[in-house]
């Protein structure tokens, strides 16, 4: 059964799992002490700030997901000089919504039920009304989470699901893009419409910041935080540009992008998201991420060897399930240990230790959830892809 979750694919960069792996640490990390989960309360200024800044590990799954989806098409169009639209959309369909919308009746089902207790109390606390308010916005609203729109509003009935609204868009938007205008230019020309458009949602979210528009507008709006994608596709263009960068790295660049990410995501984690900060903070993380990024795929690098670790293979290859069901199984992480005395005012050492536990808790809970939720359909758009091959081989 456990088989699919560690077998090795050579069709996959080793280091990258570790990446992912490293996202859903720190996405778990950061939802157990603030965000949207706030069952721990850590102690210290220095170390909150370094929990507020986890929820960046978004960025890391969107540049994953540009270099690797962009890579594909990349390599597809340098093939067969098109893209194959329908099996792509048909491989991502399979991949992704089966296990979201799984995810979103089940959450809209413990919506309505916690409502509906709500709705039979008849003296209600002023903190009760503000939640039943909420649950009331979530539950008109969650047609924007089936739609992959959610990022869009304030009250969603998965609160998570605004940065899969942001790559769901991408996968819509940028597959056709690349057939239509990118890959029909030069790779000069490719890749300076790249930078461009990496430029614009700082552009944007400097003018959200002038014009007081909510932090919404800059942390959850697509048009406001595709700059991490637009990272991962240009990582895709350095490997494609200069393959002898990755392949004959010497001593000194190894040493260099080894010290360069630990030092980079260091001051990132110590940065404040306030004021003029909440313009740049996303920009910090993607330059250091990027260094991390580089630092795993170049050969012989302290960084690749750590990730490549086969340890992170069944965490990264559950990291969509465990992205989808954390939310629940938190505050159940932690009872389960401490009952109902839940500690408070936690030091860096204790934190870090219950975090991993936590990571741990929830990814053993959610192989059989991945199992049913994700792993059928997988079978299922393989087996599809099998025929269409077969049908497309000559006689």
């Amino acid at each position: 059964m456990l088989k699919f979750l560690f077998a090795k694919n050579e069709a996959e960069i080793p280091s990258l799992n570790g990446l992912r792996a490293l996202s859903i640490f720190m996405v778990i990390i950061f939802h157990l002490g603030t965000g949207a989960g706030k069952v721990l309360v850590s102690d210290g200024e220095i170390l909150t700030t370094i929990i507020v800044n986890l929820q960046s590990s978004v960025d890391l799954f969107f540049m994953l997901s540009g270099f690797l989806i962009y890579g594909g098409l990349l390599d597809e169009y340098g093939r067969n000089s098109k893209i194959d639209l329908k099996k792509f959309y048909l491989k991502r369909t399979f991949r992704i919504i089966p296990a979201y919308y799984i995810c979103l009746i089940v959450h809209f089902i413990q919506t309505k039920a916690v409502y509906k207790i709500g709705e039979k109390m008849t003296s209600p606390s002023p903190e009760i009304l503000v939640v039943k308010e909420k649950l009331a916005n979530s539950l008109a609203n969650s047609w924007t989470d089936f739609l992959y729109i959610s990022n869009f509003f304030h009250d969603r009935l998965f609160s998570f699901g605004w940065s899969l609204s942001i790559e769901e868009q991408f996968y819509l938007i940028v597959p056709p893009l690349c057939s239509i205008l990118l890959f029909k230019q030069k790779a000069e020309i490719r890749r300076i419409i790249l930078i461009i458009l990496y430029f614009i949602p700082m552009i944007i979210r400097s003018f959200y910041y002038h014009f007081d528009f909510t932090t919404d507008w800059t942390s959850f709006h697509t048009e406001s935080r595709f700059d991490a994608i637009i990272v991962g596709m240009l990582l895709t263009e350095l490997v494609r540009w200069k393959p002898e960068f990755i392949k004959n790295a010497s001593r000194a660049k190894n040493l260099g992008f080894a010290i360069g990410a630990a030092l980079s995501l260091c001051i990132a984690l110590l940065m404040s998201r306030s004021n003029i900060h909440s313009i740049f903070i996303h920009t910090y993380f993607q330059i250091s991420f990027a260094i991390l990024f580089i630092a795993c795929l170049l050969e012989g690098n302290f960084w690749n060897f750590i990730f490549r670790s086969r340890f992170f293979t069944p965490i990264a290859r559950t990291s969509y399930t465990m992205y989808l069901w954390h939310g629940m199984f938190l505050l159940a992480a932690l009872r389960f240990i401490f009952k109902n005395n839940l500690p408070s005012g936690l030091e860096a050492g204790p934190y870090l230790l219950l975090g991993i536990y936590t990571v741990l808790f929830v990814f053993v809970v959610c192989v059989p959830i991945f199992y049913i939720t994700e792993r059928p359909f997988l079978a299922i758009r393989d087996y599809i892809l099998k025929r269409m091959k077969k049908k497309e081989l000559p006689n």
